[in-house]
Order: structure tokens, then sequence, then C-alpha cells
């Protein structure tokens, strides 16, 4: 009796992995965030820091962070714009707000998938820079 509420323990065990398994779909890989004040202090502290900045060319032109870089991640041709980038330096990514899963993380799974290992996703984004006074380029 014992020995067959085990087996059956383990069957359900088994199937259960088995059916967690079997999603055909891989789940999209969270950045690791990095606060404005963070993010600021990196940048100006370091020059193997590159801001990505991949909200739209007229989102960018309205105003965006002091030496950002633009690639829009709603361009067919981000994987082969960001493949250019030197895999070297540090991206802090953000789009306009970066919510969890946004533009941002979706803009640095590419990147990953192409072999950038440095990425960290700007909490916030855009909107979180403006809130806490950091300089912003209108031009």
């Amino acid at each position: 009796m014992i020995k067959s509420n085990l087996t059956q323990g383990l069957i359900i065990i088994f199937v259960a992995i088995l059916i967690a398994g079997c999603n055909s779909e891989p789940e999209a890989t969270l950045s690791s965030g990095i606060n404005v004040q963070a993010a600021k202090q990196m940048i100006v502290q370091n020059n193997d820091v590159v801001v990505l900045d991949v909200r739209t060319p007229k989102e960018f032109a309205r105003g965006h962070i002091e030496g950002a870089l633009n690639i829009n991640i709603h361009d067919p041709a981000f994987p082969q714009l960001a493949s250019t980038l030197d895999r070297d330096k540090l991206y802090i990514v953000h789009c306009a707000v970066n919510p969890r899963g946004g533009r941002g993380d979706k803009s640095i799974n590419i990147m990953n998938q192409l072999g950038f290992s440095n990425t960290l996703s700007m909490d916030g984004g855009l909107r979180a820079w403006k809130r806490a006074g950091l300089p912003i380029n209108n031009t």
C-alpha cells in the first residue's frame, strides 16, 4: 500500500514537471534594473556606458538623455542595427516608462540573443529620469 502510494505520488510529480516543461514558447527574460540616480552616476563615471533609447525617432526628438543613442525597437532592422554595437560596453536601455516586459526589456532580450551580456534596464524610463529632475536634451 505504501509502495503504491509512493509510486502514484512520483508519477503525479513527473507528469506535472513534464506538463510545465512543455511550454512551446520560451519565456522572455526580464532584465536587471537600475534606478535613474544610479544610471546617472554610472553615465558620468564610466566612459564605457552607452545609454540606448529604444523609443521611436519622433519620441527621441521630443527629448532624450544627453549622448543617448536611438535605435527604435519597432524598426524591423533593430537586430541588425544592435548587432553593430560594441559588445564590451555597458548598455543602459530605456524607453518612455520601461514597464517590465516592455520595449526596454524586449530590446535587451534581443541584444542578449546577439551576445550582449552587459545590459541594464533603466527603471521608469525617461519619465522617471524627468521626474528626478535630471537633464534632458530637446534638440
